[in-house]
C-alpha cells in the first residue's frame, strides 16, 4: 500500500522483490543456516562447551531411527549434554519439527537447546516444559562475502541482517548464565 503521491512505487516493489529472490535462493539459504551453525558452535566451544557431534542422531550408544531428523550439533560441559538446533530463518521453526527435535533430545538423554532468531511464546513455553532452553538472536546471519546483500536487506526491507565473523559475546554469555544456574 502506497500513498497516491508516491509516483514510483513499482520501482520500490521490484527492488524489494529482487532482494527477496536473492536471499531466498537455495544456495544462499543453506549457506545462511550453515554459517549460523558454525558460528554458534565456535561461540559455545570458546566458552568451554565441548562439541561431541555434528548433524547427528546418535549419542552414547543410542541412535534415533524413528524419523530421518538429526540435531545440528551436540555439546557437553560440566557433565551436561545439549542437543542443539540452530534456526537462522526469517520464519519460525515448524512446530512439528520442533517437537520431533525435542523427542530426539529426550530419547538421546540430552537437554534441548534451540538457538533461533525468534519464536512465539507458546513454542518457548513448550521447550521449557520439555526440559529445554533457548537462545534468541535477532539478526539473520548471512555468510561472509554477502555484506552487500545484508546491507540491502537492512536498508530496503528494514530487516536485521549481518555477516558477522563471530557471534556477539553477549548472546553466548546469556546461555552460559542459564547453564551455570541450572547446575546449582
Amino acid at each position: 500500500m502506497f500513498h497516491r503521491s508516491h509516483r514510483y512505487y513499482r520501482r520500490q516493489v521490484n527492488r524489494s522483490l529482487s532482494i527477496i529472490r536473492e536471499y531466498s535462493r537455495p544456495g544462499i539459504a543453506r549457506a545462511c543456516g550453515r554459517q549460523a551453525e558454525v558460528l554458534f558452535l565456535h561461540g559455545l566451544a570458546s566458552r568451554g562447551f565441548l562439541p561431541v557431534g555434528e548433524e547427528t542422531r546418535e549419542y552414547k550408544g543410542r541412535k534415533w531411527v524413528k524419523t530421518g531428523h538429526d540435531l545440528d550439533f551436540i555439546v557437553e560441559r560440566d557433565g551436561r549434554a545439549y542437543g542443539c538446533e540452530v534456526k537462522n530463518t526469517w520464519d519460525y521453526i515448524d512446530r512439528d519439527e520442533m517437537r520431533v527435535k525435542l523427542d530426539v533430545c529426550e530419547f538421546l538423554g540430552l537437554t534441548p537447546l534451540f538457538i533461533m532468531r525468534y519464536a512465539p511464546k507458546t513454542y518457548l513455553d513448550e521447550i521449557y516444559r520439555r526440559g529445554g532452553t533457548f537462545v534468541i538472536f535477532e539478526w539473520r546471519i548471512l555468510p561472509l562475502g554477502q555484506e552487500g546483500l545484508a546491507e540491502q536487506i537492512r536498508e530496503t526491507l528494514g530487516l536485521g541482517a549481518d555477516c558477522p565473523r563471530a557471534i556477539p559475546a553477549g548472546i553466548v554469555e546469556r546461555f552460559v548464565r542459564v547453564h551455570e544456574r541450572s547446575l546449582s
